[in-house]
Order: structure tokens, then sequence, then C-alpha cells
């Protein structure tokens, strides 16, 4: 198997309960059913059956669209080329491709839905979403802030050697650590975004050198199993605020 960093395996979703659709209530509990956006569809023409659950970065921002016909859709990524045509039935999850494979989305397709037509978007950058967080004031940037988030990944199918890391190009350092789920799937909550999970082994996963393992020791996680992911992000005291911090979340995994 070779890895692969693609969206059709696994899916990062909010915590704090199936209702909860902000990343800034995401603080452990329950998974959600909001799926975390590596960007973000802005529709122009929506088509009435068609959701868009995961967008990678690797798409970049523009004008994007879904041509539908019978049920084959075909992606076409902003400054790229159409890709092949998938067929999509009632309820299923797909992945759609661009001519580069680089450039693709997860969509699900609502069933007794009219699905036909010619879906038209804008992607935009995530600003203040659940990993990156929400911007540094100016009492926070003098003395220093350290806040909190926390999602679930979730296995489509059966992956092995499942890891992850955060990249920045600001001075927040970002620390990952992993929280098996309880009895009744959820994690432990917190308060509020400040204080800290307990009873968790923080990593410093910066780069793919120091990926944190998600799953059982070697990264295995099954199809339909969930795992919990805390994130904390730490801004120096006295830092240097830029006007965007841009914070990409990296997963990687071997998947059959």
């Amino acid at each position: 198997m070779d890895p692969y960093t693609g969206v059709d395996s696994v899916g990062v979703f909010l915590s704090g309960g199936a209702s909860n659709y902000s990343s800034e209530d995401s603080l452990g509990g329950e998974i959600s059913s909001k799926s975390v956006m590596g960007m973000l569809p802005i529709y122009t023409t929506p088509v009435q059956g068609l959701i868009i659950e995961e967008v990678t970065s690797d798409n970049g921002e523009g004008e994007a669209s879904i041509a539908i016909t019978g049920d084959d859709a075909v992606y076409t990524p902003p400054d790229g080329a159409a890709g092949s045509a998938v067929e999509i039935l009632e309820g299923e999850r797909v992945v759609l491709s661009g001519s580069d494979a680089d450039k693709s989305i997860r969509v699900r397709r609502i069933a007794d839905q009219t699905f036909a037509g010619v879906a038209t978007f804008l992607l935009r950058d995530v600003l203040n979403g659940v990993f990156s967080m929400g911007n540094v004031d100016d009492d926070d940037r003098q003395a220093g802030s350290v806040v909190y988030r926390a999602v679930f990944l979730k296995a489509f199918q059966d992956v092995e050697a499942l890891s992850c890391w955060i990249t920045t190009d600001g001075q927040s350092t970002f620390e990952l650590a992993v929280e098996d789920p309880d009895s009744n799937d959820a994690l432990q909550s917190i308060s509020s975004e400040e204080v800290a999970p307990s009873g968790l082994a923080w990593e410093a996963a910066m780069d793919e050198s120091a990926a944190i393992i998600v799953g059982d020791s070697d990264g295995t996680l099954l199809e339909d199993d969930i795992m919990g992911l805390w994130i904390k992000r730490t801004f120096p005291a006295a830092g240097v605020v830029s006007a965007k911090e841009t914070v990409r979340f990296h997963l990687q995994f071997l998947a059959g």
C-alpha cells in the first residue's frame, strides 16, 4: 500500500455534540455531524441534492464547479482541468478529483432530492477554523496565550499508519494529543478554550518527522471507528502578530 493523503478514507469532524457547527465550541464531548473543511465552499449556484463535505487545501482558492448528468458528477477545480466522471448513487459519499488527483473534494448525495445541473462555488481558505483557532488580540500578544480545541477522526474504511501534524507560517506553536473516546463515544469536555484537558500526552507535531500516531499503537483505525484529537495552540508573549497566519492540518495513512 502507498501513503495516501486524500479525503475518502478518513474524515475530520468537530466535537461538541451532534448539532454543534461552531469551531469555537469544539471543546470535547460527542462527535458533531459537521465535517471540518480544509477550505470553505461558498455556493453561487447550488444543487439541491449535493453536499460538499471536505475540500483539500491543494485545490487553491477560486471558482470551481460540479457538473451532474444522470448519476455522474464531474469536478473542475480552480485553475485546473475537469476530472473523470464519477457515479454517485443516492445516499452515497464519493471523492471527486480534477485532472490533478491532488485537487479533490468529498461530496455526498442526499436521497430523494433533485440531483441535476451544475453546482458552482468559490473556494476560500477557512479563517479562524478549529485548527487555527481565533484571532490573537493585543492582550494575548503581550502576555501570550494557550488555547485548546478537540476534533474527531473517523475512518470510512480500514486504514493503517494513520498519523497527523500541523504546519504554520506564523509564530504560534502547536501540540497534539490523542484521546480514546469513552463507552459513550465521547471525549472529556472543557468549560472554555483556556482550560487544559487532563491526562493527555502532548506531542509537538509540527512536521512530518514529528507526526503523532492516531489509532492503536501502529496507527490502525478500522472502518467507522472514531478517535479524539486535541489541539493546543501557544502564542508566545511579546510575539509579533501577522495579518494572516496560515495553519495546515496534515493527515497521512495507508489505505487498502
